[in-house]
């Protein structure tokens, strides 16, 4: 009775140590898989709105080239500054010399995907559409805020808005004479299905566009009127679906069934938080991913979303990779432990003596132990992993802001080439306007260059210790941030000492730096548009250590977690904003690469007589 009641004991403990050890790796893998989705899909993300912005931009730079045009069409003048005080007979003339004027204009442009021009007057009456010159008189007060907008504050505004035809991107500026008196405005409309289709052109990304019901006004005309067609959204009921040529009820059809009905309460929820998002179903052989854009409209407000499908198949074999690592850690451990089982079993049998039966229990514990021992030592395998992972998003976000410091250049270079061509048609091309553009796309080209080889450093990753100079460094880390600082409109304040020379790593010096500016940017995103949004850099040598500070104004770390927010994986943000893992690799670059030390504290201060409260990190390097 008493060997049977030491067997039950040994088979109780068996099945312990089975349900510990693969809750373990169970545990493990699942949060490995979890992570590597979620950065799979925030790769996604990042993808549609790099492609995104490009595509619109290329609009808005035709836009602008357009608008110098019309602003120095001195013909198109002077018929338009005629309409305020004409009778209406007289209006109908000038609207027809107006239309015949810029028809072969609007041909050319509406080539690149611009669905109209349109002239209004100062009181928001429409006075001549290009798309329809028949359709005219309407009040758009009611209507169109960006018309509202431009009237009254003679400025442009761009931007996604609902018409009374359709919706539309759209580039709306102030129209003058020559003697500098307000005429109106003019709307150039970029179409959405013209994006569409140069997403799919040129990046092969299949999209299509929800529009919020609540701004949806195409009531204005009779049905035969409307340029696009809507149908409902079968993502969320509050949207609606617009058609464009290349829609294929079949795969409306196909995808619904197979992608949107299993994710729609998650999708309405997502698309509620007006927050871009994306969501996967693993199909055969591949990963289904659906990636959702908001689209803020000109006065902000989320009017529609931008919603692209691709197949990914690296989320389908993490998630296929992740079933069969849990089938073979499960049939591993039953033999495993089964083998230990009998093993033990067997030795209890031989000797019926308590001290060979209590050697055995702790043989058993010593086993149980060492299983215990080499999970943890595949767990630390797996932290390797994600601080990798985490390395790879870090240059990620780098290339990605090379693209958004490329853009501005590009565009440039786009709008000169495409003024010597309208130039070149309209017979105005002269020596010195020649000369001008080509100096423009030079420097411009030159200036690509110079970006690029600022990033050389960094992405060849060189560990090499030399001597350096501290301000070229942080020159070198202010390129790389130059792109989210003018997109956050963060306020950069710098109080640097000059000639500090270093002997160390330079690559991971900015890497770090990178990281800790990356902390205190996903803070002050936070803060609407109206508020102050700073950070300040400073740099100063006491004795034979350099000292480093990066402070901002986001109101500091909560004390009950200020001591923990250098550890991996520590991260108050969504899992799938951070792996918690930045922080982290600044502290291990600067404590084991560099032999300083990384601190952290909240600060309160004053800055222009404003009081603010922030956090502050301190880091110290040795200079020898």
């Amino acid at each position: 009775m008493f060997i049977r009641r030491e067997v039950d004991r040994l088979k109780l403990v068996i099945l312990l140590a089975f349900i510990l050890i693969y809750g373990i790796f169970v545990y493990i893998n699942t949060y490995s898989k979890n992570s590597r989705i979620e950065l799979a899909l925030n790769e996604q993300i990042k993808t549609l709105k790099i492609h995104y912005s490009l595509t619109k931009d290329y609009f808005i730079t035709d836009a602008i080239v357009s608008s110098g045009c019309l602003l120095n069409n001195d013909e198109a003048i002077t018929l338009f500054s005629k309409v305020n005080n004409s009778s209406k007979k007289q209006k109908d003339i000038l609207r027809k010399e107006l239309y015949e004027i810029l028809l072969p204009m609007y041909k050319r442009i509406k080539m690149k995907g611009v669905l109209q021009f349109h002239f209004v007057l100062p009181n928001n009456k429409s006075f001549l559409r290009m798309h329809k010159p028949n359709k005219y008189g309407d009040d758009l007060s009611n209507i169109r805020y960006s018309f509202n907008y431009v009237n009254k504050t003679r400025k442009v505004i761009e931007g996604f808005e609902q018409g009374r035809t359709t919706h539309a991107f759209r580039y709306v500026f102030p129209y003058y004479d020559k003697k500098g008196d307000y005429l109106g405005a003019i709307e150039i409309s970029l179409a959405s299905y013209a994006l569409q289709q140069k997403l799919l052109k040129i990046n092969k990304i299949h999209s299509h566009f929800l529009v919020n019901k609540n701004i949806f006004l195409v009531k204005a005309w009779e049905e035969k009127d409307l340029i696009q067609k809507y149908i409902q959204s079968i993502e969320n009921d509050d949207y609606m679906y617009a058609l464009t040529k290349d829609s294929n009820q079949k795969i409306l059809d196909k995808n619904a069934k197979n992608l949107i009905l299993p994710l729609k309460e998650k999708i309405v929820y997502k698309m509620s938080l007006n927050k871009p998002f994306a969501l996967f179903v693993n199909s055969k052989e591949i990963a289904k991913v659906i990636t959702f854009l908001p689209i803020k409209d000109t006065e902000e407000n989320t009017a529609a979303y931008l919603v692209s499908y691709t197949n990914n198949d690296n989320i389908y074999n993490i998630s296929k990779s992740y079933k069969y690592l849990n089938i073979i850690i499960f049939i591993g451990l039953v033999i495993i432990l089964y083998f230990i089982y009998k093993n033990i079993n067997y030795r209890r049998e031989l000797s019926n003596e308590v001290h060979h039966k209590n050697n055995d229990l702790i043989n058993l514990n010593n086993n149980i132990e060492n299983k215990i021992i080499t999970a943890v030592e595949k767990n630390n395998d797996i932290q390797e992993n994600l601080y990798k992972s985490q390395k790879m998003v870090a240059m990620s976000e780098m290339i990605m802001n090379i693209s958004h410091q490329w853009r501005q250049p590009l565009s440039v270079i786009s709008t000169a080439a495409t003024g010597i061509e309208l130039q070149k048609k309209h017979g105005n091309l002269t020596d010195d306007l020649l000369i001008y553009f080509s100096h423009t796309i030079n420097n411009n080209a030159q200036y690509l260059g110079k970006i690029l080889d600022s990033f050389n450093d960094i992405i060849k990753d060189n560990r090499v210790k030399k001597k350096f100079n501290l301000n070229d460094d942080i020159d070198d880390f202010l390129k790389i941030v130059e792109a989210p600082i003018r997109m956050e409109q963060i306020n950069l304040v710098l109080d640097l000492q000059e000639n500090i020379t270093i002997n160390g790593y330079p690559i991971e010096l900015i890497e770090c730096l990178h990281n800790i500016f990356n902390n205190s940017k996903d803070i002050l995103r936070d803060k609407t548009n109206d508020e102050d949004k700073l950070i300040f850099i400073s740099s100063s040598k006491v004795d034979n250590n350099l000292f480093i500070k990066i402070k901002d104004n986001g109101g500091g770390v909560p004390q009950d977690i200020i001591g923990n927010i250098f550890e991996p994986y520590f991260t108050t943000k969504h899992r799938s904003q951070g792996t918690g893992l930045g922080l982290h690799v600044a502290y291990k670059l600067i404590i084991d690469n560099m032999e300083g030390s990384l601190s952290v504290k909240n600060v309160e201060y004053k800055y222009n007589d404003k009081e603010y409260i922030g956090a502050e990190f301190t880091i110290s390097i040795p200079i020898g």
